[in-house]
């Protein structure tokens, strides 16, 4: 098998409800998708995470794209004969995540047939309101990820007045300070499954004195296999929040599951505001981690979507068959 053409692609949907973040607000998800073309006709797409913009990571799409024209000319036409041998020349990204992340994701389709199956759907909420309330009364979702607020303590009643029980986690978004241990002290009894990133500073004793009230998770923190590996041999983490395109691809994260579940340290896969392509291969690697990942249904943040099947909801579980991508929505990148 040779690799014969690439092609680039954007896509730029509205959100449904714009994305308010302590530095952005996003109202539209812009996304590069690339195409690879063998030499027998067959195309497989890779979606890249990054921005437009440096809001979030210092590598942006241009710079992906950079990256991956760079990359596609020393390795057309080179003969791949098995998946090992194409991650081989995917390691020429190895210093440029974003980018190998999006070619790996390719590439897998090239060697592998892609399953049907079905994850836990891990909600996230922006503030609790009665219209949240009642969409988790509806869908059911096994986890619950509350972001932390000074309603803290209400939304998470809220949750429990539900006629089911899910699991709740607090996402604080490095906002902590040591007043707020005593807030944290009365939730603890709630039977809290984590809470992400407490504090902006890896402090040990206030990550200890967190630790045995919630287990802890970093997620931002965990940019890349190295400083995970610092993070869990340093400080008491129970939790880690994995995301494939901060790691260099599914290889990559796959390995990392594997490696803190030897530790005894436990993983949520998350992606980042994905459309159905990524979306589809971040829940494959939620699939094999221990707890509910950050993975969302068709529709949920965009009305049209890049692939058809992106997700289908189902008693508490999201229903994913192999993507089929819709060319249609893709616009050409020069």
């Amino acid at each position: 098998m040779r690799l014969v053409s690439l092609n680039f692609y954007l896509v730029d949907e509205p959100f449904k409800q714009a994305i308010v973040t302590p530095k952005i607000r996003l109202d539209r998800r812009k996304a590069l998708i690339i195409e690879l073309i063998t030499e027998d006709g067959k195309n497989v797409y890779g979606e890249c995470n990054a921005f437009e913009t440096n809001w979030y990571a210092d590598t942006v799409i241009s710079d992906v794209k950079e990256a991956i024209e760079k990359w596609f000319i020393k390795i057309k036409n080179k003969k791949l004969c098995t998946y090992q041998e194409a991650l081989h020349y995917a390691d020429m990204l190895k210093d440029q995540q974003d980018a190998r992340h999006t070619v790996v994701m390719a590439l897998y389709q090239l060697f592998h047939k892609l399953p049907t199956f079905r994850v836990e759907y891990g909600a996230t909420v922006n503030g609790m309101t009665n219209q949240s309330l009642q969409y988790i009364k509806d869908n059911r979702p096994k986890r619950v990820k509350v972001k932390w607020s000074s309603t803290i303590q209400e939304d998470i009643h809220g949750l429990q007045s539900l006629d089911y029980q899910p699991l709740i986690a607090l996402d604080a978004n490095e906002s902590l300070t040591k007043p707020d241990i005593a807030e944290l002290e009365k939730i603890a009894e709630s039977d809290i499954l984590y809470i992400e990133e407490p504090f902006k500073k890896m402090d040990k004793a206030l990550i200890q004195t967190v630790s045995h009230l919630v287990p802890v998770a970093i997620d931002e923190k965990a940019t890349s296999i190295q400083a995970i590996e610092h993070l869990v041999s340093h400080y008491d983490i129970k939790v880690v929040v994995i995301k494939p395109f901060r790691l260099g691809g599914m290889d990559k994260a796959m390995e990392v599951i594997q490696y803190l579940g030897g530790k005894g340290i436990q993983t949520v896969v998350g992606g980042m505001y994905e459309y159905g392509l990524s979306k589809y291969f971040t829940a494959l690697l939620s699939s094999y981690a221990p707890l509910p990942g950050d993975i969302t249904p068709e529709g949920y943040y965009f009305e049209r979507d890049i692939v058809r099947h992106g997700g289908k909801l189902e008693d508490g579980y999201i229903k994913f068959e192999p993507p089929q991508m819709l060319s249609r929505q893709l616009k050409s990148y020069e």
